[in-house]
C-alpha cells in the first residue's frame, strides 16, 4: 500500500497508516503548501498546491487519501478528477478515501475552508466521476447528534473561551483526557450510525472491478 496524503499537515498519519497496514505497508508519500515542523524525518513530503497533486502521483502510488481537506480547495472537483485520471492512467488497482466536513462541522469548526459538503452537491461528484471514468463511489455519513454536540462542548467552546477570553494562542483539546475520553466515546457509539445529518462525509472511489464491502 503506497500512500499519498494530500493536505498532510503535521504528517502524522504516515506513521498510523505504517502502523495498521503492517506487512501491506510500501510507502507514504505527503503533500501541503507548508512544512510543519513535527513532519516526521522518515517520510518525503512534497511542497506544492493540493490542485497539482496529480503530477506527483507517480505509478506505484496506489492510495489517496484527503483529511479535512478538499474544503480547503478551491478547484476540488477538478482536483479529484486529475486525480482520478492520473491513477486510471497508471493501469493499476487504487482506492481514494476522501474525508470532508458536511454542513454541520460549520457550527463547530466555525471559519473553516471554501465549503462544507451535502449528501446532495457529493452525489453530482460522484455521478460525474463515473460518467467520465470507469470508476465507481460510495458515500458513508460519519457521525451524528451525540458527535456534534460532544465536540461542541468539549472542543469548540473550550477553544473560543481560552483564544478569545484567556487570549491563549495555542490551545491543544487532545490534551486535556476528560475531553478526549468524551469524543471518543461519542464517535465509537456512532460509528455505525449512518446518521442523515452527519458531521463529516466520507467520499471513496474505486476502479469498477474492485468490490468494497461498506457493510
Amino acid at each position: 500500500m503506497n500512500f499519498f496524503d494530500i493536505g498532510c499537515g503535521s504528517g502524522e498519519y504516515g506513521n498510523f497508516f505504517k502502523k495498521i497496514s503492517k506487512d501491506s505497508f510500501g510507502n507514504y508519500l505527503a503533500l501541503d503548501i507548508y512544512k510543519h515542523n513535527k513532519f516526521p524525518s522518515h517520510f518525503k513530503q512534497i511542497l506544492d498546491n493540493a490542485e497539482n497533486s496529480y503530477r506527483h502521483i507517480n505509478d506505484q502510488v496506489n492510495f489517496i487519501i484527503s483529511q479535512s481537506a478538499l474544503e480547503h480547495i478551491e478547484k476540488d472537483i477538478t482536483t479529484i478528477e486529475l486525480i482520478t485520471n492520473k491513477l486510471q492512467y497508471n493501469k493499476k488497482p487504487f482506492i481514494q478515501i476522501h474525508l470532508v466536513p458536511a454542513a454541520k462541522s460549520l457550527w463547530l469548526y466555525l471559519c473553516h475552508g471554501w465549503r462544507q459538503y451535502s449528501y446532495k452537491n457529493l452525489s453530482s461528484i460522484t455521478y460525474n466521476l463515473e460518467k467520465k471514468f470507469s470508476v465507481k463511489c460510495s458515500l458513508v455519513p460519519l457521525g451524528g447528534s451525540l458527535c456534534f454536540w460532544t465536540h461542541f462542548k468539549s472542543i469548540t467552546v473550550p477553544l473560543i473561551y481560552n483564544k478569545s477570553i484567556l487570549k491563549r494562542k495555542k490551545w491543544e483539546w487532545f490534551k486535556n483526557k476528560d475531553s478526549e475520553r468524551k469524543i471518543i466515546n461519542a464517535v465509537s457509539k456512532e460509528i455505525n450510525s449512518n446518521s442523515l445529518s452527519p458531521l463529516f462525509w466520507g467520499l471513496i472511489i474505486v476502479p469498477n472491478n474492485i468490490d468494497i464491502d461498506l457493510a
